[in-house]
């Protein structure tokens, strides 16, 4: 399962990735770990999710199939010295095999640019990581009347210098359900632009029902769902994101024999 997903915007997507998001994931998944806990982070990107466990003493496997992500994360963890023993950074998609099992599995912001086939495939291979007893973490973009269009404006700057770049963003909506999702890079010194990138997001939001399906289909049972990292309330076809924490059902059923 490998996807076009940089195109030229992984140099930048560090500068305005929210750190804190990253550092709110981690949070989130830590009450879940035990001690000495591994992780598989699927879809890891640049690593800022992975790293911030490192920070925390957990040991993650970081899955990353975009070359350009992935050449990112390695160039940042050659540097810190700090967390490299404790992730291993791995270019390969879901559904790679491992030689090993995690007590969590977790995917955040993927699931919703898949096909669908790719999206089972993902699912099915959080469950067969998984020790006995793990837990699996899956951020799915649902069908929500309160995600809307909009319209194209500069998001967010960075100057690094005398050089000044910004992120210029635009989403809007198709009548079949699927959404586009624009981003812009532009670098300016002084009042030259010096360069520009343009990435374009195609991607779906999943149903209430098909988000139910993937899971039962993967074999995962609900444990918990909330609808972000705060633990808001997760409400069907209201929330923009079902953040589901499940068992594999083979494993939810050891765990309870023993």
């Amino acid at each position: 399962m490998r996807m076009p997903y940089s195109e030229g915007v992984a140099p930048y997507y560090d500068l305005f990735g929210p750190p804190d998001k990253a550092d709110e994931a981690a949070g989130f998944l830590m009450p879940l770990l035990p001690p000495g806990a591994a992780i598989l982070d699927i879809g890891a990107g640049t690593g800022t999710t992975a790293f911030a466990l490192a920070r925390r003493g957990v040991f993650v496997t970081a899955l990353e199939p975009d070359p350009e992500m992935y050449a990112v994360m390695l160039a940042r963890l050659g540097s810190r010295f700090d967390i490299a023993e404790r992730v291993s950074p791995v270019m390969q998609p879901a559904g790679f095999p491992l030689d090993t099992h995690f007590d969590v599995c977790a995917s955040f912001a993927v699931l919703h640019l898949l096909a669908d086939e790719e999206q089972n495939v993902l699912a099915r291979y959080v469950a067969a990581q998984l020790k006995p007893g793990g837990i699996a973490v899956l951020e799915i973009p649902v069908v929500s009347p309160q995600r809307s269009p909009r319209p194209w404006s500069v998001t967010a700057t960075r100057t690094l210098g005398r050089l000044l770049i910004e992120h210029h963003t635009q989403m809007e909506s198709l009548e079949s359900g699927a959404w586009i999702t624009h981003w812009r890079f532009v670098s300016r010194l002084g009042d030259t632009i010096v360069n520009k990138v343009d990435k374009v997001f195609n991607w779906r939001p999943l149903t209430h029902g098909r988000s139910e399906a993937l899971l039962a289909s993967s074999g995962l049972a609900v444990v918990d769902e909330f609808a972000g990292y705060d633990h808001a309330a997760y409400v069907p076809r209201e929330s923009r994101v079902r953040l589901v924490v499940a068992r594999a059902l083979s494993s939810q059923s050891r765990a309870i024999s023993d």
